[in-house]
């Protein structure tokens, strides 16, 4: 049921789109505010390069009317056990390339124009009286809904993932973006205290921390339910020693992952997710008998995966970009009641101490695994559960909704 008594829409947009093949902290979001909320998803609009090179994906292929001609440009989508409607701007240009300066910001104010286009469509198709607008990490386009929208928000809301720097090519343009979409927003989050603290230093304004959460009641079922063994793990002789998400050539430790491979040559060392195959060329690691890139799951089969590992892990590079991440992944593996150890990369992965093995280096990570290995999960499973459900992704959104009902009020006073 919606709920009625402070009713508003929310408006999702972010560098994800609503699709995403991993883990996303706006799609995480959105499937928990869906529950009392209607939701519209905006999409990254594709840009012409991505229209060439997504042309023949199923993903393009449901929008392309849309994104071409502005044709059915709603679709009600499943996220979980909610509904959510995706809406598909029309085509954008591509602009990254391009250096900072005149030519830059005239022709991303088309890009602009196109997604606050669609914005005042739904406004009109819906009936839309009242939203909030939250915008996850993609700074660069439509930040915050400027003065003259017909319909004001009532509240503008900006995201802060990363150490957005430290990540070539969205840092192009997205620094200077970033500061003013912190600056100028009416509710500045981040998810990590690293990026709390320098954001509010370097603006003199209060930045809240929102941690990335677990979507608990799906990660639970990897204790709950007696899930077969996936086909891609069924010739994989145990134990497992699992990493769910995307192997970033940026954030993962090779020298780790492949000193892991050596040591526990008797374990399977499996990575689910996303990859680039010239990253696991240029290290050498598709040549590691036993270990294995499995690809992309929906986030609701991770649990079957994860009750089949003995030990999951974070073998994260310590460098600028980790040291503001707070992973999503993090309370999910707790969710799962799974033996945890990762590499001390931030302040935030070290307020797990106690729950999980942090590891100062790459001997003591493979030490650690030993330890996981050897543990009786059953020993800190209701403490790890604990803390997960305490950091869901619904205890995030009343806090949140908490922020937005306290700055509604401000400024009506």
């Amino acid at each position: 049921m919606k709920q009625e008594s402070h009713p508003y829409d929310v408006f999702m947009f972010g560098l994800t789109r609503s699709d995403y093949t991993l883990s996303s902290v706006s799609v995480a979001w959105t499937k928990e505010w869906a529950k009392t909320r209607r939701v519209f998803y905006f999409d990254r609009p594709f840009s012409i390069k991505d229209v060439k090179s997504d042309w023949n994906l199923p993903q393009f292929q449901h929008r392309k009317k849309a994104v071409l001609f502005g044709l059915n440009p709603y679709k009600t989508i499943q996220l979980g056990n909610v509904e959510v409607i995706q809406v598909s701007p029309m085509i954008s240009l591509p602009l990254n390339f391009l250096p900072d300066g005149k030519l830059y910001h005239f022709l991303n104010k088309y890009n602009n124009f196109v997604l606050k286009r669609a914005m005042l469509r739904v406004i009109r198709d819906f009936k839309v009286k009242s939203y909030v607008y939250f915008n996850s990490f993609h700074p660069v386009l439509l930040p915050h809904i400027p003065k003259d929208f017909s319909l004001q928000p009532l509240a503008n809301i900006y995201q802060s993932l990363d150490e957005i720097s430290q990540e070539p090519y969205i840092a192009r343009h997205g620094v200077a973006a970033e500061t003013v979409a912190m600056q100028h927003c009416d509710i500045a989050i981040g998810t990590s205290s690293k990026l709390c603290e320098r954001h509010a230093t370097q603006l003199g304004r209060k930045v809240h921390l929102l941690a990335n959460a677990a979507d608990y009641d799906t990660f639970e079922n990897a204790l709950n339910k007696d899930f077969s063994k996936p086909k891609e793990l069924e010739n994989l002789k145990e134990p497992i020693i699992m990493y769910t998400g995307h192997y970033s050539d940026l954030r993962l430790d090779h020298a780790l992952v492949i000193a892991l491979t050596q040591r526990y040559a008797h374990c399977q060392i499996v990575f689910v997710g996303t990859y680039v195959e010239a990253d696991l060329v240029k290290y050498g690691l598709n040549q590691i008998a036993n270990l294995h890139f499995i690809g992309s799951k929906p986030i609701e089969d991770l649990p079957a995966f994860l009750k089949h590992a003995s030990v999951a892990i974070i073998p994260y590079a310590c460098n600028a970009l980790t040291k503001g991440i707070y992973p999503l992944k993090i309370n999910e593996y707790l969710a799962a009641g799974i033996p945890t150890v990762s590499t001390h990369f931030s302040d935030d992965i070290a307020s797990f101490s106690g729950l999980i093995y942090l590891a100062a280096n790459i001997e003591d990570f493979l030490a650690k695994v030993q330890l996981a290995l050897d543990e009786n999960p059953q020993l800190l499973l209701a403490a790890r559960m604990q803390h997960a459900r305490e950091n869901s992704w619904k205890t995030r959104v009343s806090y949140l909704e908490k922020l937005i009902e306290d700055f509604t009020h401000s400024a009506q006073v």
